[in-house]
């Protein structure tokens, strides 16, 4: 008919130009043809059955081209923004889609998916190499399903696929819904963790197969939502990366949660341990170290929940599969490191609170288990005396009255222990045991009203010591826990609930060294200022100090490779 051309020639060049031009545009071209039926043998009322192409009463051919519509479907705005944030974060974005490859690798690069690097498509047409060549040369590559159904037709086609999956910015198109299913096995092949986004039924079996299937909530079929370990409420990639985000920052939470309760334990073992193997008087009581735990500890670890993320968190490579909430690295970090440095200042407080009640360091080894004569509740240390005052000791000591010191109960707690600690010389005259030092502090005891030297009162007052030294240098390691990378000047201190834990913290340390009543239950001591843990204050900063150094290590010294975290990060980030 009048006005009708044969497609070829330069109209076949124009038809292509336009639909290129379209395409390249990120547009979803569709071209519109019809065919002339004759009316004798096909009336106006006639029905066709179009669910399958051989059902249909006449030849698909001789179709007359009408033009071509192009159809507009950009991403979202937010979409750019959160792939860029995924590729900071290590996360590899791969696009597969049933489009034409000039339309996906339009809308890939839109969304940062492609960088302007030439595709391999693009390395073929300008600089005329081989498609092996130009796909080994390509960093960006773009894989048609044709293309991918002939490589998986060879021998060495899974190898072949798994090294276009290890190209640093990957796009296949016009793939079918079995090519997707294979995609995500080859990528978990490579020992990835998968997560895949779709909306339709044919993306329902690579959604059901990945570790993580996400489907659209509005614009997704039920096959979809039912395939999907989560759905989409609102249709939003970026929801995704947010996501991610919330993960790592719950995971980074619960590590500095479990670091900050464990530093703590070394201070609380040690003592016991030392106790066993020198029997030195206990450094801290089981019932201070509760306090610790089920008290001051307590709501400083709850506020780690009300942490924000790190500003470096996005900026992360993803975490090994094998990495664990508990890590040998957090374990050294934690007892090994904060935890000795928390132990030194709670041991240092404890021989000087004794020192300063007459007992000097060099004569506390054995010294709990030591054996001696009770005196007489009215006899008094009398250095001139034949018996030093002890009217119930004499030489030979009699077995059956040597007993041990009450150290944790009050049976013993008015005693002058300068009485007990007495054996016999020699030449049969009773000589201290032990050798005393000077008593640098003259109070008396806020539970017996007694004089606290030379008494087992000196050791109450000790362990309260202890206590206070582990609190103080928990106040330094609830700062140092807050980052684990970054220096706690990057982060700031924006998490209010942090002030609410040190002022809990503080205050009923404050309360079980200042209440008679508690001071009795739990065997705690008022201590005068200069033994209310001042002494553990230099390993409180040396604590934050070290840790500072540590992120500055991890985060400064030099690297060998780059693709390699330098020695302190693989060694002692946590």
């Amino acid at each position: 008919e009048e006005g009708q051309q044969v497609l070829e020639g330069h109209w076949m060049e124009e038809y292509e130009a336009a639909s290129h031009t379209m395409s390249t545009g990120g547009e979803r071209v569709l071209a519109f043809a019809s065919l002339a039926l004759p009316a004798s043998q096909f009336p106006k009322e006639s029905t066709f059955n179009c669910s399958r192409r051989d059902s249909l009463p006449f030849e698909l051919a001789g179709f007359t081209l009408l033009g071509l519509i192009s159809l507009s479907d950009p991403p979202r705005p937010n979409v750019p923004f959160a792939v860029q944030k995924c590729l900071a974060a290590g996360i590899k974005v791969v696009m597969i889609t049933g489009d034409h490859p000039s339309t996906a690798v339009a809308i890939a690069r839109q969304c940062h998916i492609l960088d302007e690097d030439k595709t391999n498509d693009e390395l073929e047409r300008e600089s005329k190499l081989e498609e092996t060549e130009a796909i080994a040369q390509a960093r960006c590559l773009v894989i048609t399903g044709a293309r991918l159904a002939h490589v998986l037709e060879q021998d060495d086609g899974e190898a072949t696929l798994r090294s276009w999956l290890m190209k640093p910015r990957v796009v296949f198109a016009r793939t079918t819904p079995a090519q997707k299913l294979h995609l995500v096995m080859a990528c978990q092949a490579l020992g990835h963790i998968v997560a895949v986004t779709g909306d339709g039924v044919n993306d329902a079996p690579a959604i059901k197969r990945a570790d993580i299937g996400v489907a659209m909530g509005v614009s997704g079929s039920d096959a979809a939502k039912d395939a999907a370990d989560m759905v989409l409420l609102t249709d939003d990639f970026s929801s995704i990366v947010i996501g991610v985000e919330e993960g790592r920052k719950i995971f980074d939470n619960i590590k500095k949660t479990i670091v900050y309760i464990l530093t703590s334990n070394v201070p609380e073992l040690l003592p016991f341990l030392i106790f066993v193997a020198i029997q030195i008087p206990l450094p801290v009581s089981a019932v201070l170290i509760l306090c610790i735990d089920i008290g001051t500890d307590i709501l400083p670890s709850i506020a780690f929940s009300y942490e924000l993320a790190e500003l470096d968190i996005m900026t992360r490579a993803p975490r090994s599969k094998s990495e664990h909430l508990v890590s040998r690295r957090l374990l050294v970090f934690a007892y090994a490191q904060q935890g000795v440095i928390q132990t030194l200042g709670g041991f240092l407080s404890y021989f000087v609170v004794m020192n300063d009640f007459g007992f000097a360091m060099k004569s506390l080894p054995f010294l709990a288990r030591a054996t001696g004569v009770a005196p007489a509740p009215s006899d008094t240390f009398s250095p001139t005396s034949s018996n030093l005052g002890n009217s119930n000791l004499q030489c030979p000591i009699d077995p059956i009255l040597a007993r041990e010191v009450d150290w944790e109960g009050l049976r013993d707690a008015t005693m002058d222990l300068r009485l007990f600690f007495v054996k016999c010389g020699p030449d049969g005259r009773p000589t201290p045991s032990i050798e005393w030092g000077e008593c640098r502090l003259e109070q008396m005891s806020s539970v017996t009203g007694t004089r606290v030297c030379y008494s087992t009162e000196a050791l109450k007052y000790a362990q309260s010591a202890f206590f206070y030294a582990i609190v103080m240098c928990q106040w330094s390691n609830l700062l140092a826990c807050r980052t684990r990378r970054l220096s706690i000047a990057h982060q700031g201190l924006r998490n209010h609930f942090l002030f609410i834990g040190l002022a809990s913290e503080t205050l009923l340390a404050l309360t079980i060294a200042y209440i008679p009543t508690l001071n009795r239950i739990l065997g705690s001591r008022n201590c005068v200022f200069h033994h209310f843990g001042v002494q553990a204050l230099p390993f409180s900063m040396l604590l934050l100090i070290h840790d500072e150094i540590r992120k500055f290590l991890i985060r400064e010294f030099p690297k060998k490779d780059d693709d390699r975290p330098n020695w302190f990060e693989r060694n002692s980030l946590w």
